[in-house]
């Protein structure tokens, strides 16, 4: 098969596990290659060899599996311009050296936790792209503080869906405000520790007034912590008051009162001036007359006169020269 005149070819979704291509490619005109979505999972260096006086300017491997690519994989493509190797598993990138007329490349979804050494001197490369990798930290020791101080121009990377510890990427917050032309989705770049400031924008961020101390409250006051100990504490009020409440059924308060022991309470009669409690006879007909003497009540025969009425028979006051009074008012039956 001559594949000398083919200018673009396509290779996604084909199984493929190897870049290598067969001598038939030697001499082509390709300029496009994609080898997206297949099994590659890594680059070594001669998987390119017979495209080394190809024209091929664009190539894209990216959802390959790629954890490894050889620093000199690419090193024979002298006129690759544009590189995506999006949504693999890099974590470095050695070969970026070796390719002196790239000008895009392309980690989307990798493994890159900082930004790479070799972004230190661009040669030609404008744009870099690293969004959604696990890049935490850039500081000064990052290769835009390189940028800055070499004063390099048209060059943009971006950076959006990263973990940034803002606390410790202060120095690229403050980059962020003085040199904006660097970074394409700076409007993007989100916190995502420590917890009191995830979730906010980099570029809204003060510097100056950033306390990273841990002095800083929590955004709510109704943190873990505390609702389980007010949970613990509700628990323990609750336990505490049953506890009180059954005490107290078992054993009631004793103040203001005397216990009883005895239904009849034995009173020395002498101190009340006569028995507290009249005692009944065998013959209740025998107490028909109630007489109150000094306020106390005694039961016992009448011997005072009486006087008989048409209404009924009463006491006639009979002491009245010079004995104890006796005050009675005895109504007896009309029929006695």
């Amino acid at each position: 098969m001559n594949n000398t005149n083919i200018r673009f070819l396509s290779l996604q979704d084909t199984s493929i596990t190897s870049a290598e291509f067969p001598s038939s490619y030697n001499s082509s005109l390709l300029q496009t290659i994609s080898l997206n979505n297949n099994k590659i999972r890594s680059i070594n260096e001669n998987d390119f060899l017979v495209l080394r006086n190809s024209k091929l300017k664009k190539l894209s491997i990216d959802s390959a599996s790629i954890s490894t690519i050889d620093q000199n994989a690419f090193a024979l493509l002298s006129q690759l311009q544009a590189l995506s190797l999006k949504n693999n598993q890099l974590k470095s990138c050695e070969f970026l050296s070796n390719l002196q007329f790239l000008s895009s490349i392309k980690f989307d979804g990798n493994q890159f936790t900082s930004l790479p050494s070799e972004l230190a001197t661009p040669k030609k490369i404008k744009t870099y792209s690293f969004i959604h990798n696990s890049i935490t930290i850039i500081d000064e020791s990052s290769p835009l503080y390189g940028w800055l101080k070499m004063n390099y121009t048209n060059i943009k990377i971006y950076l959006a869906n990263n973990s940034f510890d803002c606390c410790l990427s202060i120095w690229f917050i403050r980059f962020l405000k003085t040199s904006p032309q660097f970074i394409g989705d700076s409007s993007l770049l989100t916190c995502s520790t420590p917890s009191n400031f995830a979730g906010k924008l980099l570029i809204k961020l003060n510097p100056d007034e950033m306390n990273c101390n841990g002095d800083v409250p929590s955004k709510s006051w109704w943190t873990p912590a505390r609702i389980v100990g007010i949970v613990f504490g509700f628990i323990g009020v609750i336990t505490i008051s049953i506890f009180v409440l059954i005490l107290n059924r078992r054993h009631p308060s004793r103040s203001g009162y005397t216990e009883i022991d005895d239904p009849y309470v034995n009173i020395d009669s002498s101190l009340l001036g006569g028995p507290a409690f009249p005692i009944p006879d065998e013959n209740d007909d025998a107490f028909s007359t109630h007489t109150y003497y000094g306020g106390i009540g005694s039961i016992a025969p009448s011997e005072a006169p009486t006087h008989t009425t048409v209404e009924g028979t009463y006491a006639v006051d009979g002491s009245q020269a010079g004995g104890s009074e006796i005050h009675e008012a005895v109504v007896l039956p009309s029929f006695l």
